[in-house]
């Protein structure tokens, strides 16, 4: 990398920087995603799934999912950068049913500003203590975890760069992702943490 910039000089755009190793999924926030044909997880069990994302933009001007995994009309779960708030939210359907709830179950307030080295963003749901949770570069606060019961199991696909919304696929991230993992199963926040 021998033309790159100082990323201590504050002109150094560490955008087209890999986030891992020697490259990432670059999305364009109109039409780009990646997706599984089936489900990587079961969403009414135990499971982790994690990324690494990193915004193109310092003020994005949409809600952005760089996770989801769902159904026809909902998501069993996403995570999405919600700009209005600078936070990742953790999202989740109460059904797979036109019109069904939404909650945003947690919530992990830290602003992104489309530069550095990205964020490494995993969820977490032990279903044997009804509990879900946020982590955001390694770290679950207080408002990153949530009691959650009832999760429904999903027959989509893992998305990567858009969210289920009311008009259908939508909040496609402008970004990077790198480094997707999903588990069966509820990492510890050890385990999280030694991910990256």
């Amino acid at each position: 990398m021998g033309d790159t910039c100082d990323p201590l000089d504050p002109d150094c755009n560490l955008g087209d920087w890999p986030l891992a190793d020697e490259g990432h999924l670059n999305l364009d926030g109109v039409s780009g995603y990646a997706a599984t044909e089936k489900p990587v997880v079961d969403t009414g069990d135990s499971f982790t799934v994690s990324a690494t994302v990193r915004l193109a933009d310092q003020e994005p001007d949409h809600p952005m999912t760089v996770l989801s995994q769902g159904g026809v009309h909902g998501d069993a779960f996403k995570v999405r950068y919600e700009p209005s708030t600078y936070s990742w939210e953790l999202v989740m359907s109460h059904a797979d049913e036109p019109g069904a709830a939404e909650t945003v179950v947690a919530r992990f307030e830290q602003p992104d500003g489309g530069q550095g080295a990205g964020h490494r963003i995993a969820v977490v749901h032990d279903d044997a203590t009804d509990r879900i949770t946020l982590f955001v570069d390694g770290y679950a606060e207080t408002a990153g975890i949530a009691e959650f019961r009832d999760g429904w199991t999903s027959g989509g696909g893992l998305q990567v760069g858009r969210g289920r919304t009311d008009d259908g696929w939508g909040e496609y991230l402008h970004g990077a992702v790198d480094q997707v993992r999903a588990f069966s199963g509820a990492l510890t926040g050890s385990e999280v943490s030694a991910l990256w």
